[in-house]
C-alpha cells in the first residue's frame, strides 16, 4: 500500500508541475499575439492553469490532508473533457491533438478521483466538500 501512495504522490506532483509549461504556453501566447477575441480568456485561462500546477505540487506534500485540491482538479478535468468532446461533436474545427488530450484529462480526471479516495481512505462525499478529517 506505501509503494502505491508514493506512485499516487509522485503522480501527482509530476502532472502538477506539468501544468507550468502549459499555462505558461497559454499566457505566452496571449500576450505575444492579443487580439480583442483572445487576450483576456487566454492570459486568465494560462493563468488558473499555472495556480492549479502550483495547487497540485502543494497538495502533493500532504495527500492526507489536501486530497481535496486533487479532487477537485481530476473534477475539472472532467468538466474539461466533457466540453471538448461536445464541442468535437457540435462544431467544426476542433483539433484531433484537443480531442486526443481530453481523453488524457479523463485519464488523469479518473486516476485522481479514485486515487485520492484510496491513499486517503475518505469518502469522495467528504473530500469533495473539503472535509479531510
Amino acid at each position: 500500500m506505501k509503494n502505491s501512495n508514493n506512485m499516487f504522490k509522485k503522480l501527482v506532483l509530476i502532472t502538477g508541475i506539468f501544468n507550468f509549461p502549459i499555462g505558461l504556453g497559454m499566457f505566452y501566447q496571449a500576450m505575444s499575439n492579443p487580439t480583442a477575441d483572445t487576450f483576456i480568456t487566454g492570459a486568465v485561462t494560462g493563468s488558473f492553469i499555472l495556480f492549479a500546477g502550483a495547487a497540485l505540487v502543494w497538495a502533493s506534500n500532504d495527500i492526507q490532508n489536501r486530497a481535496s485540491i486533487i479532487v477537485w482538479n481530476g473534477l475539472v478535468r472532467l468538466i474539461g473533457f466533457s466540453l471538448v468532446q461536445y464541442a468535437s461533436a457540435n462544431f467544426e474545427g476542433v483539433a484531433t491533438e484537443m480531442v486526443a488530450i481530453s481523453f488524457m484529462d479523463l485519464v488523469l480526471a479518473i486516476v485522481y478521483i479514485v486515487g485520492s479516495v484510496k491513499v486517503t481512505g475518505i469518502p469522495f462525499s467528504k473530500l469533495i466538500v473539503g472535509r479531510t478529517n
